[in-house]
């Protein structure tokens, strides 16, 4: 994949059209290191990439190594139950629709050096007539295939990049297709004709000629958004704590997930502007809380052994294994056996969520007479 950085790319559309001015006023920022979140999501896309260049399943790549930025991501045993539900969803998906030419991360430029991006995988059906448009998604929150902006701006580019235009040839339907193996139901899907491709493309070469700024929840990666005017005054204008009735309660949390982004974002930034050595009035940098941990387990044994002052079995706690470091030993020792009857899965409580979460709604009860005594 070319090492090549576009300003307008698939992750950033639907903030370019509902936002177009992002990209001026993110101008000159420097570039925020990748989160452990953002580094380990990248690292499965490589497994993916390398699974369907290579034809082989996600357990040959144990070990394999991502690097970004100097940060280092192992893919290890942990991480292959999820990777292993994404090659199934996505050869399951091409059978479905009977894909019989791939290019997998081709690198597609509706603007040389401007628009476009990398697609996880485009495909096209045997018979010419169905193009796939495949993107992996590994977060926990569900993202919308339907109209998707970021699939919409692969296929455009895709449409104009002479590498893949031939590819569009006798195609009567687009199926846009996320995998998200972290959510219930996996792969989703949404189909098309071309027409709809046309509007979106000039609606989008339109905002990339705007700089209006419209903060909204497409702030939430924006670069800018620590910077951002427009944002401090929409989420200081948001009085949470003055909700007097329902309605207001309902503004307040509509406006709760853009509030908690912005802050973040905040945070974020002040952080990165610390260690980079500018002074932040009022903010420091400090170390998290010291755990005691011995320097050498080992020398430690050898040298309790040699004072003979400690039994072992009161040096050494042995514990049962949790259900899932359990099923991994029976999978590695190859040993067969059922313990559903022994395992139990229990909430440790409830807690708040927004809609997109997909985890399902509690019932709950009584809740109105204790908000009552609470508020008054």
């Amino acid at each position: 994949m070319p090492n090549i950085h576009l300003t307008y790319g698939g992750s950033s559309a639907h903030r370019t059209i509902a936002c177009p001015g992002w990209v001026k006023a993110s101008e000159n920022l420097p570039k925020r290191p990748a989160g452990p979140a953002a580094v380990e999501g990248s690292m499965y896309h490589e497994v993916m990439e390398l699974c369907q260049e290579q034809g082989k399943e996600p357990k040959n790549f144990l070990g394999h190594v991502y690097e970004e930025d100097g940060v280092e991501r192992e893919f290890t045993e942990d991480d292959l139950p999820l990777a292993e539900i994404a090659w199934k969803a996505t050869n399951d998906i091409l059978d479905k629709y009977e894909i019989d030419e791939m290019v997998i991360e081709p690198f597609v430029q509706h603007t040389p050096g401007l628009i476009g991006g990398s697609i996880d995988l485009l495909g096209l059906s045997e018979d010419h007539k169905t193009l796939m448009v495949l993107d992996y998604k590994f977060g926990k929150k569900k993202v919308p295939v339907e109209n998707s902006p970021n699939l919409s701006l692969y296929t455009i580019s895709a449409q104009k990049d002479p590498e893949t235009a031939g590819m569009f040839k006798g195609v009567e339907k687009v199926v846009f297709v996320i995998i998200q193996p972290q959510v219930k139901g996996v792969t989703f899907t949404w189909e098309t004709d071309l027409r709809p491709f046309k509007p979106f493309e000039k609606e989008f070469i339109a905002a990339t000629k705007s700089t209006d700024v419209n903060p909204g929840s497409h702030c939430q990666w924006c670069p800018a958004m620590a910077y951002c005017e427009a944002k401090r005054l929409n989420v200081m204008a948001t009085n949470l704590l003055g909700a007097r009735d329902l309605g207001e309660l309902q503004a307040g949390a509509d406006a709760l997930l853009e509030i908690e982004d912005w802050i973040k974002s905040m945070r974020q930034e002040i952080y990165c502007q610390l260690v980079r050595g500018v002074p932040i009035k009022g903010w420091k940098i400090i170390n998290k809380r010291a755990t005691r941990k011995w320097v050498d387990e080992k020398k430690l044994e050898t040298f309790l052994k040699k004072e003979k002052k400690l039994k072992a079995t009161d040096t050494h706690v042995t514990k049962l294994l949790s259900p899932a470091q359990m099923e991994k030993v029976l999978k590695k020792n190859k040993v067969e056996l059922d313990l559903s009857n022994h395992i139990k899965s229990e909430s440790s409580g409830t807690t708040l969520a927004d809609e997109s979460n997909p985890a399902e709604a509690v019932i709950v009860s009584d809740v109105q007479g204790h908000l009552k005594e609470i508020m008054g």
